[in-house]
């Protein structure tokens, strides 16, 4: 990934469009522009797994090797108690700095890749503006880039499956682990760090 530079994210939503029959994940550009990067059913999936092995490979516990599936049921737990409580905070606290978007510029996510960097997860979205072109290729463009903590990169995974679930896409992933923690809300906000 270093040697592209993508836009960093201030703020993250995700919705589900029955009519396009994709995934949307609305970004809040640190300069306070906004993109929605629309994801099909494989290009989630793909995403979903790039996330998932990068975590596990990433966890001490894991020692170089993948982590053990009960390893990472306790630290998701784990995260989606740090996410709440920081989510607490940020209601309690000011307004965000960033103002919302007035107009969205709309992408195709054609390629993503997702790597540990330091304590955190950077996952970088590449892809092609809309409308385009009905199977016309363009070479993809960086779309955004997120530098996630840990708890946030579970986060991700836990609304990225929730909305899967909303749409019925019935996705085949090896994250049996998740399981434990996905009750709750399939649309809500996060923030990258």
């Amino acid at each position: 990934m270093s040697e592209l530079s993508f836009p960093r994210v201030h703020q993250i939503r995700f919705g589900y469009s029955g009519l396009e029959d994709r995934l949307a994940i609305m970004l809040t550009m640190a300069s306070g522009e906004g993109r929605v990067a629309w994801l099909s059913r494989r290009a989630l999936s793909g995403l979903m797994n790039h996330i998932n092995t990068v975590l596990k490979k990433s966890h001490p516990a894991g020692e170089g090797e993948e982590a053990h599936d009960t390893v990472m049921a306790l630290e998701h737990i784990g995260a989606r108690s740090q996410v709440a409580a920081q989510r607490g905070q940020e209601q309690s606290g000011e307004e965000s700095a960033v103002a919302k978007p007035q107009q969205w510029m709309h992408y195709l996510i054609t390629e993503a890749r997702v790597e540990a960097q330091g304590e955190g997860i950077v996952v970088a979205m590449m892809g092609q503006p809309l409308p385009g072109e009905p199977d016309k290729r363009f070479e993809p463009a960086p779309v955004a880039g997120l530098a996630l903590t840990r708890p946030h990169a579970h986060e991700i995974l836990r609304l990225m499956a929730a909305n899967s679930q909303q749409a019925e896409w019935k996705l085949d992933l090896p994250m049996g682990w998740m399981k434990s923690g996905q009750q709750g809300g399939s649309s809500a906000e996060g923030k990258s760090e």
